[in-house]
């Protein structure tokens, strides 16, 4: 008799409906097979669901633990009488327990506990407590005191137990009292010594040479941040790439042509990072009082995937931004003497652990910085003058007569000579847009050594363009309303990849009629709606002039932030560029006044500056704004939006392709996150009361918080499975014959399991990766059918891939669209061996989500 098949295992959605083996197998159906449905019903109850995920959420809570537990109350009810009850078999470790203990061979040591070992785990309790910045100093130090209390008195109550238990069984009482005087029962109080803050700091510092923050940072010695000779060899194996491409600084021009840097190629390249923050936001971003200036800097020489750690950013100094105002404030704050003996051939002598000696020697190369903090670092005037742009002497003028008009170049010669004018009063500042001398003029080249941020430049677009196709497509064709498109944004399927990017639903008639350029949306969230925006409109034809628009800025923001990109890639990114703002000023740019060409004032784009990073409306809060706006907007004949102002970022971007050219991928030098740095500040001042010397407080919170980071990366780096882990040997997979290809044995054990996460980034079943292939002008892609990972090599993961059809590029949503069946074997490839490490989610137009069509499409992630 064939068994009974739960009823949760069924599609409804397939004709006819039809059972599947097992979960697994039911969530792989259901994503490959009806993705893209609007609405996804339970075959068990028929309740109806709009994410798959809610929905494989409710059929493990509500119908598989529910039937397990009334299988396990039905066996105990039908054992009861029956006789004694069986004895629980011992609970079974994981593979990943076992082997742990059997590597360490714990199991083989005395259980006596190392003072020095509980003494580092307490301080490594403290270090987790400080660097979560969730907790004021009080509080820290009443949970130290409380926990070393309860430690002793815990020991004390086992060695009166241990006592007692050793009576009884008739030990020795000499025997008993030399045990219970031993290291097992006084260990004394772990928390000794690191009583405050500057004991703990003392601590780390002399086992893991944290560098303690001073008042005056011009005395620190960055040396201390290599005493590690991984980091120094990582350091030292970094290589020029020998294919053309660019990837790093070393394969740009200014790397070529930097005398110094040719002579020593293995210089210490320091990125400068400053930015005003804000760490009372109670006060109003307005107010001032306690807004902070932090300097941070980054090593270049690392390799990306060390870089990309936030631990990677180092903190140079916290000052006062009042104080930051006052003449000559910023070269006390730069370590500009330091940086001089660095930038020597004499260098600085360091001892290396092993006793060797090292010459240090390092360079700055690039400053990076939103507008307003790189104007007030290079000495120039802020971004509204008529001299707005920091690379070039292009005008109002010059742009409302060419949009692709670039300047001449502000090369170090010519501006040392407008700073010598303005000074000697021989001209006015605003004729240059020059107030003062640069404090960096002496460690780089000023101002042609700074670099555009990518991240502030490519948002203030991208809101803007999505700003003026929205109000296009709402407001004068009245496609559809305000509330269809946050409707849209609700019940689009982003995947896992961009789950927590999704735009927030907050697009109201009065923002969009209203002035400002900003969405209200963070800078991630700005982003993952340009990627999506094609598919969550309704009603726009292939080929509209302002969904081209869309589509070339799209082009351009891929282009950017690529890591790998080619000389005739920069070609390409040039013409997009010239071909966008051309088309931008054509559709929405109507001069009415010259000296209105751009952007209006320093405080306007402060503000929008803020907006990137902090704010985001409540659609609740708004409600009433948007019934206004809506009531205001019917029977009213509008016409395009015509802009008396363009926008400073429009002009930033024509300067890329070169930057890309002396300073390889600017994708890599964007300040996004250097803005996640200020993450341990803003907790700390949310529960932080004494705000008496911000600066030292909270640079001592951000080394225990750096330091933290820095011992726990070592786990970042290595895979970790995730879900049921299957243990079998590869002559009894059904990946055999490939794995034994790759060089494993028949023997030799594996796990397979649905998810692996390393590096940060989650590779899960039924998500897309890029494979590489140069048999087609087409990128190749694939669905990951399984993880495997050998046990004896738990360094490597192995995707079990299935290919998929490459239909080509849509027109109408700048996508690839595939198709729905995947016919060819499985092929396995080593997740090192990927086109590219970021993982892709097939996404469905909404409109044939609503149809109840599948059309799949993949759109390669660059963020």
């Amino acid at each position: 008799m064939e068994p009974v098949r739960p009823r949760y295992l069924l599609c409804v959605h397939c004709d006819p409906p039809c059972f599947r083996a097992n979960i697994d197998e039911y969530g792989k159906h259901v994503t490959v097979k009806h993705g893209g449905r609007s609405s996804l019903n339970c075959g068990q109850c028929l309740k109806s669901f709009v994410h798959k995920t809610s929905l494989m959420r409710h059929i493990k809570e509500q119908h598989i633990k529910r039937n397990a537990e009334e299988e396990s109350e039905t066996e105990a009810e039908e054992g009861l009488g029956s006789g004694p009850p069986t004895p629980p078999s011992p609970p079974s470790r994981s593979h990943s327990e076992t082997a742990e203990n059997a590597s360490d061979g714990t199991g083989n040591q005395e259980d006596h506990p190392n003072p020095n070992d509980i003494q580092t785990e307490a301080a490594m309790f403290l270090l987790k407590l400080r660097s979560s910045g969730n907790m004021t100093n009080a509080s820290v130090s009443i949970v130290q005191c409380y926990v070393g209390e309860l430690l002793i008195n815990i020991l004390k109550n086992v060695e009166q137990t241990t006592s007692q238990f050793l009576s009884d069984c008739g030990v020795n009482p000499d025997q008993a009292n030399a045990f219970l005087s031993g290291p097992t029962f006084h260990v004394g109080n772990p928390f000794e010594n690191m009583a405050t803050v500057e004991e703990q700091l003392h601590f780390f510092c002399e086992k893991y040479g944290l560098v303690i923050p001073e008042e005056k940072l011009l005395s620190s010695r960055i040396e201390n941040r290599f005493d590690r000779a991984r980091r120094l060899n990582l350091i030292l194996s970094e290589k020029a790439s020998a294919d053309g491409m660019y990837r790093s600084y070393m394969d740009g021009t200014e790397f070529a042509n930097n005398p110094f840097l040719q002579k020593y190629p293995n210089a210490i390249r320091i990125i400068l990072y400053y930015d005003d923050l804000e760490i009372s936001a109670a006060l109003g971003s307005k107010d001032g009082i306690h807004k902070l200036g932090c300097f941070y800097f980054a090593i270049q020489n690392f390799p990306p995937e060390e870089s990309s750690l936030l631990s990677s950013l180092y903190l140079l100094a916290l000052a006062y931004a009042e104080d930051l105002k006052k003449p000559g404030a910023f070269r006390k704050v730069l370590f500009l003497a330091d940086m001089e003996r660095l930038c020597s051939d004499e260098g600085v002598l360091i001892d290396l652990p092993n006793g060797d000696k090292f010459i240090l020697r390092a360079i700055f190369v690039t400053v990076c910085a939103d507008a307003l903090a790189a104007h007030a670092l290079l000495g120039l005037l802020s971004p509204s003058p008529n001299r707005f742009c920091r690379l070039c002497l292009v005008t109002k003028a010059d742009i409302k007569n060419d949009s692709t008009f670039i300047g001449i170049m502000r090369t170090a010669q010519l501006h040392e000579q407008h700073v010598r004018d303005v000074l000697e009063g021989r001209a006015q500042p605003k004729l240059y847009g020059v107030k003062e001398e640069s404090p960096l003029k002496d460690v780089m080249e000023v101002p042609q050594g700074s670099c555009f941020d990518a991240f502030h430049d490519l948002v203030g677009v991208i809101q803007m363009v999505l700003k003026l196709a929205l109000y296009e497509y709402i407001c004068v064709r009245k496609l559809f309303k305000c509330e269809d498109f946050n409707s849209y944004l609700n019940m689009f399927v982003y995947g896992a990849p961009d789950v927590k990017n999704k735009p927030s639903p907050n697009i109201l008639y009065s923002k969009l009629c209203g002035k400002g350029h900003s969405l209200k949306q963070y800078g991630s969230q700005t982003f993952c709606l340009l990627r999506i925006f094609p598919f969550v409109i309704k009603g726009v034809e292939e080929g509209d002039e302002i969904l081209e628009l869309v589509f070339l800025l799209q082009d351009i923001v891929k282009l950017i932030l690529s890591p790998t990109v080619s000389p005739l890639d920069v070609l390409h990114l040039e013409n997009l560029i010239r071909r966008h703002n051309q088309r931008f000023h054509e559709l929405f740019v109507t001069f009415e006044d010259p000296d209105l060409g751009i952007e209006g004032g320093e405080d306007d784009d402060e503000e929008e500056e803020e907006d990137l990073e902090e704010n985001v409306d409540d659609p609740a809060e708004n409600a009433g704004d948007e019934a206004q706006g809506q009531q205001s907007g019917r029977g009213r004949r509008r016409k395009r939006m015509g802009l008396k102002k363009g926008i400073n970022k429009l002009h930033h971007l024509l300067h890329y392709p070169q930057q890309m050219r002396d300073k390889g991928p600017v994708g890599r030098l964007w300040t996004a996150k250097f803005e996640a740095r200020h993450r341990i500040f803003r907790k700390h001042s949310a529960v932080q009361s004494n705000f008496k010397n911000p600066p030292q407080t909270m640079a001592k919170m951000f080394q225990l918080s750096t330091l933290g980071a820095i011992l726990s990366s070592t786990t970042w780096r290595k895979p970790v499975l995730a879900g049921r882990l299957d243990e079998l040997h590869v002559e009894h997979s059904p990946y055999c014959g490939s794995l034994l290809q790759m060089g494993l044995s028949a023997n030799d054990v594996i796990l397979v399991a649905k998810s692996v996460e390393l590096c940060g980034i989650e590779y899960s079943v039924d998500l897309f990766v890029q494979l590489k292939d140069n048999s087609s002008l087409l990128p190749s892609f694939a669905i990951i059918l399984d993880v495997i990972q050998p046990v004896k090599n738990q360094e490597i993961v192995i995707l079990a891939v299935a290919k998929c059809k490459n239909n080509g590029l849509s027109l109408r949503f700048n996508s690839y669209h595939i198709s729905n069946k995947f016919d060819e074997e499985s092929t396995l490839v080593e997740l090192t061996n990927l086109a590219s490490h970021r993982v892709i989610a097939p996404w469905n137009p909404v409109q044939d989500s609503v149809d109840g069509t599948v059309n799949l499409y993949l759109y390669p992630r660059y963020v």
